[in-house]
């Protein structure tokens, strides 16, 4: 009966494949049935009170936009040129835009992909839109509305598709990659200004503030983690992590998107190893049980092994405090577990302090033979399914047994 049962749920995209366990050491998984949750998100997307948009009559309106903005700077604007992305490809869009290392140019998108329109499941450009220069790793935008700096030269390549879709940092695909339908598309606009770029956006932002002011807030105030973190590039860089320089955390504000941020470590796995830390979280990004894929959105905090797993400390929302089940999501299916450490709506808002013993839980949550070492701290944040707001701050983040202690920087200016 349980697996009629989980091929119901898989059928319905609700959960990912399972994983072999190891029959002598099984782990614990005890989430509650996936068909409570979907009902609840069926019925909070049945509230929308009208469809959502078409997207071509969201482009139009950007375009006609942007393009009078553009007609009103031309001393400003060397060029501007509009490209069309569409999912579905797994080709490269050249745009015949050569640049130069160095050289600076905006991107400006608007758009969705959606992995289900019935149901408005979608992600806007900064979760969809990616781009590389000549032979260099892929980026993501990290807004909708951004500035790029080139770090070498080369030809401008455009792709329109989710997180996970990529095989490699470079941008390419393989065949074991799950295969997600998604469709849509973005319009996306290119502009190199004459002259510094700072002083075109200022004008720009006297013509339209709307369109052009955060673009140059962020050129001047970049919102950068601290030094020593890195994004995870499966799922891009973003603006969602910051360091806070009042109390030395490390802060996550997320709406719409998502990202991992990961410190790089090398502990041996020990019986005593301690992962200890202080969260304070005051708005969770999901109000449903966040075990299947359409309200899986979430922050947590996570170890990663040097056999590819990882184990996720996260906020619930619903899910029972203790409650472990493997992530819903292609792909991760077969790397993450969830377990949830805090769901009380009381504690929101307030500094809390987290100790567990690494050995322990791993042999609980994920079973089998133990691997060597940790090799990454990281933390995570997502909000794309329900495009909610996600906001909590780390600190105090430190791995610790009688042989060893390691301390997270929190905050250290990039």
């Amino acid at each position: 009966m349980r697996s009629v049962a989980l091929r119901l749920y898989q059928l319905l995209g609700l959960l990912g494949e399972q994983p072999d366990y190891d029959p002598v050491n099984p782990p614990q998984r005890n989430a509650p049935s996936p068909l409570p949750a979907f009902f609840a998100f069926i019925r909070s997307r049945l509230r929308l009170l009208s469809p959502p948009p078409k997207a071509a009559s969201i482009a139009d309106a950007f375009r006609q936009r942007l393009d009078g903005a553009i007609a009103e700077l031309q001393e400003q604007t060397a060029s501007c040129d509009w490209f069309e992305v569409s999912a579905g490809s797994e080709q490269w869009l050249d745009t015949g835009i050569e640049v130069r290392a160095g050289d600076s140019i905006t991107l400006m998108a608007d758009g969705r992909l959606y992995l289900s329109r019935p149901l408005d499941v979608s992600v806007g450009p900064k979760m969809g839109l990616w781009y590389r220069i000549g032979h260099g790793g892929m980026c993501k935008l990290p807004a909708a509305s951004t500035v790029i700096t080139a770090a070498e030269s080369g030809s401008l390549q455009l792709m329109a598709a989710i997180p996970g879709a990529f095989g490699d940092p470079h941008g390419g695909f393989d065949d074991s990659m799950p295969s997600i339908p998604v469709s849509g598309q973005f319009s996306l606009a290119v502009i190199r200004w004459q002259g510094e770029v700072k002083t075109a956006l200022e004008k720009a932002a006297e013509v339209d503030a709307e369109l052009f002011s955060e673009t140059l807030s962020r050129l001047q105030q970049p919102v950068k983690p601290p030094e020593g973190w890195r994004y995870f590039w499966r799922l891009g860089e973003s603006e969602i992590f910051q360091a806070h320089a009042e109390d030395g955390s490390l802060c996550c504000h997320t709406h719409a998107d998502g990202g991992i941020l990961q410190f790089p470590v090398d502990i041996p796995l020990e019986d005593d190893l301690q992962f200890s830390w202080q969260w304070c979280v005051d708005q969770l990004p999901s109000q449903l049980p966040e075990h299947i894929q359409p309200t899986h959105d979430y922050l947590s905090i996570a170890i990663e092994f040097d056999n590819g797993l990882d184990l996720t400390y996260m906020w619930s929302s619903n899910l029972a405090v203790d409650t472990i089940f493997q992530c819903p999501l292609p792909w991760w299916d077969q790397r993450e577990i969830h377990w949830v450490l805090r769901n009380d709506p009381g504690e929101l808002g307030q500094w809390l302090d987290e100790h567990r013993n690494v050995l322990a839980d791993y042999r609980k949550a994920i079973g089998g033979p133990l691997p060597n070492n940790l090799v990454a701290v990281w933390l995570i944040a997502n909000s794309a399914f329900q495009r909610g707001i996600g906001e909590c701050c780390y600190r105090n983040i430190a791995l610790q047994s009688a042989s060893q202690s390691l301390e997270i920087p929190c905050y250290r200016p990039a």
